[in-house]
């Protein structure tokens, strides 16, 4: 099981350990042009390949859609009943505790822990996790919903077609499926190097209460996935991708809208880095729990 462990880790430690240490050393990071270019073409690319790649059935991936869409409904409820007592704002912190980060690091966990099977599962959930950002996360954030943005999200477009052609029984055509293999490949190392980079410029300050409301995203994310995998009887490698997705840490997307319209940046902040390393921490302790 430790031989099993470190198999999954050291990669995960790794390769955002490069990232976090290029720019601590100043080497030329382009933070922008990565995101853009792994929001925009990495991630459609790997959710299509995967999804078309893969023996999974359209029911299934419902199936795991519909445990995502309670899990987050979930966080929603606790984080609400959580943030009334400490007298905040809750539309300003509660998308950071709604909305795990599936993508930088829930998607190459579930990679290095479950391999292929399960990477159907967990693009489908973070697809619906980003799908909340341009939704509720904005909208809690600046106060007003902008569902528009969703028609201008790559990932969106790919999962649409991607259930098209399983709903179908419709292949890609081989190049296709090459194409999306080869770009997709580079999703999983360039969000953990981009992850990397991310912590090593965020600073943490007040921990008092971005500590209690990082070890509550970690453990609330464990617990409801844990529950709602279990309640939903889902396969294997659909519950363990939905239960490491879930106790992921705050998404960096919460930062970025907390400085836009305005939210408690610093706060977001220091829970992003607290949070990621908490998660990191009991990651061991997870991976036994799902493994």
């Amino acid at each position: 099981m430790l031989a099993q462990l470190l198999a999954i880790l050291l990669p995960v430690f790794a390769i955002a350990g490069i990232g976090f240490a290029w720019v601590r050393l100043r080497q030329p990071f382009d933070s922008a042009t990565l995101s853009s270019l792994v929001t925009t073409v990495g991630v459609p690319a790997l959710l299509l390949s995967s999804l078309t790649r893969s023996a999974v059935t359209l029911s299934s991936l419902l199936e795991m859609l519909a445990a995502g869409a309670l899990a987050l409904a979930a966080f929603a409820a606790i984080g609400t009943v959580v943030l009334l007592p400490l007298k905040v704002p809750v539309r300003r912190y509660l998308p950071a505790l709604m909305m795990p980060n599936t993508g930088n690091l829930g998607l190459p966990i579930v990679f290095f822990a479950f391999g292929e099977p399960a990477m159907p599962y967990a693009v489908a959930f973070s697809t619906l996790v980003q799908i909340g950002h341009f939704t509720v996360g904005m909208g809690l954030a600046s106060g007003r919903m902008a569902p528009r943005t969703l028609l201008t999200t790559p990932a969106i477009w790919a999962f649409a077609l991607a259930l098209g052609l399983l709903g179908t029984g419709t292949p890609l055509p081989d190049w296709v499926a090459e194409v999306a293999r080869i770009l997709g490949g580079m999703a999983v190392p360039v969000m953990l190097l981009m992850l990397g980079a991310s912590l090593a410029t965020l600073t943490v300050q007040n921990l008092g209460r971005p500590l209690l409301l990082s070890a509550v995203r970690v453990a609330m994310g464990f617990a409801v996935g844990w529950g709602v995998a279990r309640l939903g009887g889902l396969e294997p490698a659909a519950a363990g991708a939905l239960v490491l997705q879930c106790a992921m840490p705050v998404a960096v997307f919460s930062h970025l809208f907390a400085v836009r319209y305005g939210g408690p940046a610093n706060e977001v902040a220091a829970m992003i880095v607290l949070s990621t390393l908490l998660s990191l921490a009991a990651l061991p302790l997870m991976l036994r729990a799902v493994l």
